[in-house]
């Protein structure tokens, strides 16, 4: 009961790893503030929660007018303990076929929406003199995949601004550190092009694909006291499947 009597905020709380970050804070005693652009969805994906544990706030995190009420909703009260930026949208588009709209959609709820709630959520922390903000960011801020430029270039601004923040935040007592989730089954909202998951799966260095669960106990742990001392990190949860190799590589001996 790490977050016991605190109040949790998570966007993208209908999503595969929003609800496992969710439910994972509402395990350990916290009250959750759960977001999400659609209520309805929000709505299921919450109802196996205890209802007197949960606030949901549906909010389109492309609307300034909806971060403003989300803002105003999570410092009800007194500023939360804990923001989960983990929201976000990961279409497969190929470089060149990637429209403005396109891109502009992808950073305004990947990057820009968590600056604003940073500014907004984070400030209120900040005053309070305590408080963890995690950006769930993606190995692919350094790895170049043709079909997901925007996407890339979105985590790689928000780990940016995770450092930017961390050392904006420090000197009142907000750490901010950036968590990398792996793979996970089910976790694209559009289709994945023929192979993916296979490639992914197979770059696994611990023979498994991740579990939201796994995920799910980094972001805990790096919102807990035990990560008290940590701030502006950056930290993967793929199972290896971040580091840069070559096809076959290995430090083992062969015989």
């Amino acid at each position: 009961m790490r977050f016991a009597g605190q109040k949790v905020v998570v966007t993208g709380a209908a999503g595969v790893y929003g609800r496992a970050i969710a439910a994972a804070f509402v395990g350990e005693g916290a009250h959750c503030v759960l977001s999400d652009h659609d209520a309805a969805t929000l709505a299921w994906a919450a109802a196996a929660l205890p209802a007197d544990r949960i606030t949901l706030h549906a909010a389109d995190l492309t609307d300034d007018a909806a971060l403003d009420g989300l803002v105003a909703a999570a410092n009800a009260g007194g500023a939360p303990h804990a923001l989960v930026n983990n929201a976000g949208l990961y279409p497969f588009i190929p470089l060149m076929e990637c429209t403005p709209a396109e891109y502009d959609r992808i950073l305004s709820v990947n990057t820009r929406a968590p600056f604003r709630l940073m500014q907004g959520i984070g400030g209120a922390m900040a005053a309070a003199g305590r408080g963890s903000i995690v950006n769930v960011t993606s190995a692919a801020a350094e790895v170049i995949r043709g079909n997901g430029v925007p996407y890339g270039a979105s985590k790689c601004a928000l780990e940016y601004l995770t450092r930017a923040f961390a050392i904006e935040l420090g000197p009142s007592g907000v750490r901010v550190n950036s968590a990398r989730p792996g793979f996970a089954e089910g976790s694209a909202l559009v289709s994945m092009p023929p192979g993916y998951a296979e490639a992914i799966r197979a770059r696994s260095l611990l023979g498994r694909s991740g579990q939201p669960e796994d995920f799910a106990a980094l972001v805990v742990f790096l919102c807990s006291d035990e990560a008290r001392f940590m701030t502006g990190s950056i930290l993967d949860n793929g199972g290896g499947g971040h580091i840069n190799r070559r096809d076959g590589a290995s430090t083992r001996a062969r015989s």
